[in-house]
């Protein structure tokens, strides 16, 4: 593995465990056992180094966001589809420990984060409309948004959440757990049998035990 990379994957590790305002670059380097200097080399500062993880967070993401058509996928499909947003959140944990912090220290990534935060509610509510058009789902436009929007509130203030609680957020029970909230968020809104509706919950708890 080249060093560039090397710094990339030690720096997220080390975001992700004690925070981003937390880590230097001298702290990397240490951990990487290299030069301060080698380690200004392949990036010149944390931002550039925080701008790259934002990177190839936003790659893997947006790769997710536009893998189903939403006139294609069924409420099953629906919440692997989140399952699958949500484990690629948990991997780049620091950006959603506090996001409001990190996009005013690092102006780069703010126009950034704000387009995907718009990109998963836009892409959440055309799935949503796909569901209440197919009769999937019972609800006003108006209640679509707001189901979108707090669909999408769970992906950017649950892992605050959970640490105020004092859990653990590098558990993988956690995604698991935001998407039961998310089940329990949309269930009142579902036209299907209760079997159904028992089979992915089930699905879901049975992870999270």
């Amino acid at each position: 593995m080249k060093t560039a990379e090397k710094i990339l994957l030690t720096s997220l590790e080390m975001f992700n465990l004690q925070g981003e305002t937390n880590v230097t670059c001298v702290d990397i380097a240490i951990e990487l056992d290299i030069s301060p200097g080698n380690l200004y080399y392949h990036y010149k500062g944390k931002e550039v180094i925080v701008n790259a993880l934002f990177d190839m967070y936003l790659v893997r993401t947006s790769k997710i966001l536009v893998s189903p058509g939403s006139e294609n996928i069924n409420i099953s499909a629906f919440f692997h589809y989140i399952l699958q947003l949500l484990e690629s959140a948990s991997l780049f944990q620091f950006i959603y420990r506090n996001p409001t912090d990190l996009i005013q220290k690092y102006p780069a990534i703010s126009r950034s984060f704000m387009r995907l935060i718009k990109s998963k509610e836009e892409a959440f509510l055309a799935i949503l409309h796909h569901f209440q058009e197919i009769g999937v789902i019972v609800a006003d436009t108006q209640q679509l948004s707001s189901l979108a929007q707090v669909i999408n509130l769970v992906f950017t203030q649950s892992q605050n959440y959970f640490l105020l609680k004092g859990n653990n957020v590098e558990d993988e029970d956690m995604c698991f757990h935001s998407l039961c909230w998310i089940y329990h968020i949309l269930s009142p809104y579902l036209d299907m049998p209760d079997d159904e509706k028992k089979t992915i919950l089930a699905a879901i708890t049975d992870q999270t035990i």
